[in-house]
């Protein structure tokens, strides 16, 4: 590697504190979810399972574990289909008319959560949306820009001659869609579904406006476990099981695409 190219001592300390302030309290709390105490002692004394089946055995919480799944893959395949379609139809367009509909497809990032969720909830209830489709809605709305870029990045890297040959050779506007073009751009659709999913399953403050009886994710059911002390072990089993649950998911997609094309898209 050239003089130019290589990483100095200062860099690689920076990496280091980057992943240590990332990664360190996330290995905390998944170690301490194997805690056999009943109060959060690190390093824990030994390992035990209790607080997993805990966390199993608490209706509320495995209620919520459950709605949380179905609300993420929900609101991340209609996040993706919507921000697949938009994806292409400004991929295909040019000038200030394009870069306006980037903004408006990647507005819900600007705007801080609570803000938004405050937003939806009056307009929720003005038009009288029920619960659930309000808080589908809204992780919709929150997982939209991600499906978005991730598409419109693979599609920029698009040859339109290749459709314009399956169109040659009579393909239909959906042959040449499904065949040649969703083939192509998979990478970036599979990003986009899995940055959603992620992204709505921890959604936490755009949920606190519109949940309601019956309806708690279980983000909402954590921030309410953190009020009560001695619950904070419970808590620990809650977010390692969110974690291997990802963890899941992105090596699927490593296997499905690679992880290296992953993060590129």
């Amino acid at each position: 590697m050239s003089p130019r190219g290589r990483i100095g001592p200062a860099l690689w300390a920076m990496i280091a504190l980057n992943y240590s302030l990332v990664l360190g309290p996330i290995l905390v709390v998944v170690v301490a979810a194997f805690s056999p105490t009943d109060f959060f002692v690190f390093p824990p004394p030994g390992l035990s399972l209790r607080w997993f089946r805990a966390f199993f055995e608490l209706d509320n919480m495995r209620g919520a574990f459950l709605l949380s799944i179905q609300v993420a893959c929900l609101a991340a395949s209609i996040a993706t289909v919507l921000g697949t379609f938009a994806a292409i139809h400004v991929g295909r367009r040019r000038g200030a008319g394009a870069g306006l509909l980037q903004s408006v497809f990647m507005a819900p990032l600007v705007f801080p959560t609570i803000i938004l969720g405050l937003a939806l909830l009056l307009v929720f209830r003005t038009v009288g949306i029920p619960v659930l489709p309000g808080i589908v809605l809204a992780h919709i709305v929150v997982g939209l820009p991600y499906c978005f870029r991730s598409v419109l990045t693979s599609f920029q890297s698009f040859d339109p001659a290749l459709e314009e040959a399956a169109q040659s050779l009579r393909a239909s506007p959906l042959q040449t869609f499904l065949r040649v073009t969703l083939p192509l751009i998979r990478p970036g659709v599979l990003t986009g579904w899995l940055f959603a999913f992620i992204v709505s399953f921890g959604e936490l403050n755009t949920s606190l406006f519109l949940t309601g009886p019956g309806y708690v994710t279980l983000p909402i059911e954590i921030f309410s476990y953190l009020q009560f002390e001695g619950g904070q072990l419970v808590v620990a089993a809650a977010s390692t099981v969110q974690v291997a649950l990802i963890v899941v998911l992105v090596l699927a997609v490593e296997r499905l695409v690679g992880l290296g094309r992953v993060v590129r898209g």
